[in-house]
C-alpha cells in the first residue's frame, strides 16, 4: 500500500507523476521504487504513450477514492487522442479494460508509434513557467503526441530530452524533467503548418470523451468541395488522390507527408478515410490543417453542403434550353463526366434531347427578323457557346422558351 502519491499537475503526463514520486521518495534505486509503485508488476512498461496496466497497478495501492482512474487516463495520458476516431462504445470498452488493469495497446497503434531515438519532449518556456508556478517543471501530455512539434502556448519548437536508447531506458528508469539538462532558449522558427497541426492535436486530445466521428464525413466532403476530386465513368465522384497528395506536400512539406501517408495515398487509404475506418487521427489532422477546416465542423453531426450537387440542382431548377454540351462547358467537365455525376446523385438529365441544328418538326412557315451585323454576330457567337450549330434553331428555341413562360409581360 502506498502511503503517499503526488497530485498530478494540469495536463501532466502520468509518467511525469511517477518521476516526481521517485524524486520525493529519496530512494535512487529505480527497481526499488518500481516495486513500491507496481508491486508484482514491477516489470511493466511505465513510459508508453498509450496507457497500460501501470495506472491500475498504482491506483489500486492507494486508498479508495483518492484518485479517479478515469480522470487519470483521460487527462494525464494521450488515451483520448489515440481513441478519438473510435465510436463511444468502443472507447468505453477500452477505458473499462484499462481501469481493470487489462488494457493492451491496439495493434494499429503500436505499429505507428515512433521508434529509435524518440524520447520525451518539453518546451523550454514551459519548463521555466512551471518551475515558477509549481516549484518544478513536468512533462505535458500534449507535448508527447508525436504529430505535435510545437508548444502552442509559447509558439516554439519542442525539445527532446537526451536519453540513450530511450524506448528501453524510459520504461525501466525515472527521468524527472527537473533533473534533466534542458535548453533555455526557445526555437521560434516554426511554420504555420507546424503550428496549426499542433493546435489540432491538442484540440483532438481535449475534446470531451463523448465526441466521436459522426455518421456523415464533413472532412471528406470538404476535400471534394475544394476540388480534390476526379470523376470516373463507373464509380462516379471520388477523391483525386494524386492531386490531394501534392497539395499536402506543398502545405506540410514532402518529408512530413511521406511519414504520415507513405509514398502516395492508396485507394484503400482514401476509402478508409471516407468511412472513418482510419483510426489514427494523424492523417485526418494533416488534411484538416491543409483545408483550413475547424474541428467543430469535422465532428459536427450535421452534413455540410455538397457544392457540386447544389450547383447541379440549381442548373436543373433553372431549366431552359441548355444542352448536355452546354452543361459540361459550364461545369468545366467532359460530357461523360456530367452523366457520371447525374448517376452519382441519382438525378435525371435536365437538358433538351434535340440535337442542335436539326429540327424534329416540319416547318410550315417562315419567321424573319432584321438585326444589324453586330447583333447578328453576337447571336451567332452565343448560340455556338450553347452548342447550337445553327443560329436559326437557337433563335427558334429562344422564342419557344419565352412563350413557355406564362408570366412574360407584353412588349409594345
Amino acid at each position: 500500500m502506498l502511503t503517499w502519491f503526488p497530485t498530478p499537475y494540469p495536463g501532466e503526463l502520468f509518467y511525469s507523476v511517477l518521476c516526481r514520486y521517485y524524486m520525493s521518495s529519496g530512494i535512487r534505486e529505480h527497481n526499488i521504487v518500481k516495486r513500491q509503485l507496481f508491486g508484482s508488476k514491477s516489470g511493466i512498461k511505465m513510459a508508453t504513450l498509450y496507457p497500460n496496466a501501470a495506472i491500475h497497478a498504482v491506483l489500486s495501492q492507494l486508498p479508495e477514492g483518492v484518485y479517479n482512474g478515469r480522470d487519470m487516463i483521460l487527462h494525464h495520458t494521450p488515451f483520448a487522442y489515440y481513441t478519438r476516431m473510435y465510436q463511444p462504445q468502443e472507447r468505453k470498452a477500452l477505458l473499462d479494460d484499462l481501469l481493470q488493469g487489462r488494457g493492451k495497446t491496439p495493434t494499429h497503434l503500436w505499429k505507428t508509434f515512433p521508434r529509435g531515438d524518440y524520447a520525451l519532449r518539453y518546451c523550454p518556456l514551459c519548463v521555466q513557467g512551471d518551475a515558477q508556478i509549481h516549484g518544478e517543471p513536468y512533462y505535458h501530455v500534449e507535448h508527447q503526441i508525436p504529430l505535435s512539434s510545437v508548444c502552442i502556448r509559447h509558439k516554439c519548437r519542442l525539445r527532446q530530452i537526451a536519453v540513450a536508447n530511450p524506448r528501453l531506458t524510459l520504461n525501466n528508469c525515472f527521468f524527472p524533467l527537473s533533473a534533466m539538462e534542458t535548453d533555455k532558449e526557445p526555437d521560434v522558427d516554426i511554420s504555420p503548418a507546424e503550428l496549426r497541426v499542433s493546435e489540432l492535436v491538442r484540440e483532438y486530445w481535449m475534446l470531451p470523451a463523448s465526441v466521436s466521428p459522426p455518421t456523415c464525413n464533413n472532412l471528406y466532403q470538404t476535400i471534394l468541395n475544394c476540388g480534390y476530386m476526379t470523376i470516373a465513368r463507373q464509380t462516379g465522384i471520388i477523391v483525386d488522390k494524386d492531386k490531394l497528395y501534392v497539395a499536402l506536400c506543398n502545405y506540410h512539406g514532402a518529408d512530413a507527408v511521406e511519414k504520415a501517408f507513405g509514398a502516395h495515398i492508396t485507394t484503400s487509404m482514401a476509402n478508409r478515410l471516407k468511412t472513418w475506418e482510419q483510426l489514427l487521427p494523424d492523417r485526418y489532422i494533416m488534411i484538416q490543417a491543409m483545408l483550413g477546416l475547424p474541428t467543430k465542423t469535422v465532428f459536427d453531426p450535421e452534413t455540410i453542403q455538397d457544392e457540386l450537387r447544389e450547383k447541379m440542382e440549381r442548373m436543373a431548377a433553372q431549366g431552359g434550353f441548355c444542352t448536355l454540351r452546354q452543361v459540361a462547358r459550364t461545369l468545366g467537365l467532359k460530357q461523360y463526366e456530367v452523366n457520371a455525376i447525374l448517376r452519382h446523385y441519382n438525378m435525371a438529365p435536365f437538358w433538351r434531347e434535340e440535337i442542335p441544328g436539326k429540327s424534329q418538326t416540319v416547318r410550315r412557315g417562315l419567321l424573319r427578323c432584321t438585326v444589324d451585323e453586330a447583333e447578328l454576330e453576337r447571336i451567332r457567337q452565343y448560340s455556338q457557346e450553347l452548342g447550337y450549330r445553327c443560329e436559326g434553331v437557337f433563335a427558334l428555341d429562344c422564342v419557344r422558351y419565352v412563350m413557355e413562360q406564362g408570366d412574360t409581360p407584353h412588349k409594345d
